[in-house]
């Protein structure tokens, strides 16, 4: 079959990808460093142990479950990697594809690789190769304010970093996202309002139904001629422009313009958070929560949707800018291994979310994503006002976090699961494209866990 335009190059670009920038394949190295921490820290919930000692109970296999003993089968390992990857919303993400690529790939990347025994510079190369196509795609694409990108473009990624490590030539590349574009989910933004954790299960799926993809291909299976402007530009969004999609192609890399993340809240509550700092600042580094009358946010429409005052579940305060900011300045939200039931109990931080205010400025939002502006009026109950104002959100390419704060955030989030093996990990994980064998470094890293096997 003849595809698209738009597949069609992409299956070229994937297909021939070899050389890239340093910058690329340092920034590379950071997302898989960063994802691997995510997913270490989000295997420790409650929810994740049952889960993975259900996956185990089907059978073993030679894809490690990160941050246990255990290892599965490969569409297994990226399951319940890519769905602990996203239980702490610490994982990085893309403002400029709306959505958070990384979590996505990494997992069935990883796995495969370790089934396959590939190399890590193997591994790194598919997750470019992945990551980059994939940004574009949901980058062109007007998506839906109700649809959460994750498992949107996620099976479609997945599937890609998987079809380039097997070395596809690209036409199969081409059918391969053809393919990949129509397994995505029914994600609904509204998860994030109602706190519900199905949501962290979208990222998991997109790595297992990498392997479906795939497998359907090898078997004989077929995608739409013009699958990505059917499910982008149709049903995702409502509208997908294949021009805008391949251009720059191979010259402006988007995985250079990703952000990575500090705090364990949605990225749109960030902006307030950085506000919340400024406003201390000025105060001499200490605020009395108990002598503010009222708080009000400005910002984008985006992060204008997360402006509920009220919460139900500890993981629904992730997503709300009242209860983080609240958080904030309580000194609550120090930890960020927590899982946000001390934050959904304190009546003081209840309290105090009830008195911020978020609305969307539309000058704003015509401004996302280039600039992230927000701005905080907070009032004293003896009458002073104190503002700040900000244009871009700390971690963005912009404003970055040094490599010391992101290993740092790396190092708190394994140490419960590695002990004093976290800097060793660091360093191994540091240097993965210069590993000559993934499945070794698999099973270095289940032998560092102070997890039992399920």
């Amino acid at each position: 079959m003849r595809y698209a335009p738009d597949l069609a190059a992409f299956g070229e670009f994937v297909a021939g990808l070899q050389d890239v920038p340093a910058a690329v394949i340092e920034r590379g190295r950071t997302i898989i460093l960063d994802s691997i921490g995510c997913i270490v820290a989000g295997q420790r919930t409650a929810e994740m142990r049952v889960l993975v000692a259900s996956e185990a109970a089907r059978g073993a296999g030679p894809s490690t479950v990160l941050g246990r003993r255990s290892a599965l089968p490969a569409a297994a390992a990226a399951f319940v990697n890519g769905t602990a990857g996203t239980w702490l919303d610490l994982d990085e993400g893309n403002l400029h594809t709306k959505g958070h690529p990384g979590i996505q790939i990494l997992p069935a990347a990883f796995a495969a690789a370790e089934t396959a025994d590939r190399s890590g510079a193997e591994l790194l190369l598919s997750l470019v190769a992945a990551y980059e196509v994939s940004c574009r795609i949901y980058g062109a694409t007007a998506a839906r304010l109700a649809v959460h990108p994750h498992g949107t473009f996620g099976p479609l990624a997945a599937a890609l970093a998987l079809a380039k490590q097997q070395g596809s030539p690209a036409d199969r590349i081409a059918e391969t996202m053809a393919v990949g574009a129509t397994l995505g989910l029914a994600s609904s933004r509204g998860t994030l309002r109602d706190g519900a954790t199905v949501r962290n299960a979208y990222t998991g799926l997109s790595g297992r139904l990498g392997f479906v993809a795939l497998d359907l291909v090898a078997a004989g299976f077929t995608g739409e001629h013009d699958a990505l402007a059917s499910v982008f530009g149709k049903i995702y969004g409502e509208a997908y422009t294949p021009a805008k999609a391949v251009a720059g192609l191979g010259r402006d890399w988007l995985i250079l313009r990703n952000y990575f993340k500090l705090h364990p809240t949605g990225r749109y509550v960030h902006s307030a958070l950085d506000l919340v700092d400024a406003v201390v600042a000025q105060c001499g580094g200490s605020l009395d929560p108990n002598a503010i009358d009222r708080i009000e946010v400005d910002t984008y429409a985006f992060a204008a949707t997360m402006a509920q005052q009220t919460v139900e579940t500890p993981f629904g305060t992730r997503f709300s800018i009242p209860y983080a900011v609240a958080s904030r300045l309580l000194g609550a939200d120090r930890d960020i291994t927590a899982d946000g039931s001390a934050v959904l109990a304190s009546p003081a931080i209840r309290d105090l979310a009830q008195r911020v205010w978020v609305s969307e400025v539309p000058e704003f939002t015509a401004d996302y994503p280039a600039r992230q502006r927000s701005r905080m009026r907070l009032r004293l109950r003896d009458g002073r006002l104190l503002t700040a104002a900000a244009e871009l959100i700390k971690g963005e390419p912009e404003h970055p976090h040094s490599p010391a704060e992101l290993e740092e955030k790396f190092l708190t989030l394994v140490r419960p699961a590695w002990r004093d093996r976290s800097e060793t990990a660091l360093s191994a994980l540091r240097s993965i494209d210069r590993a000559p064998s993934v499945r070794e470094l698999g099973r270095q890293l289940r032998d560092m866990s102070a997890e039992e096997r399920p």
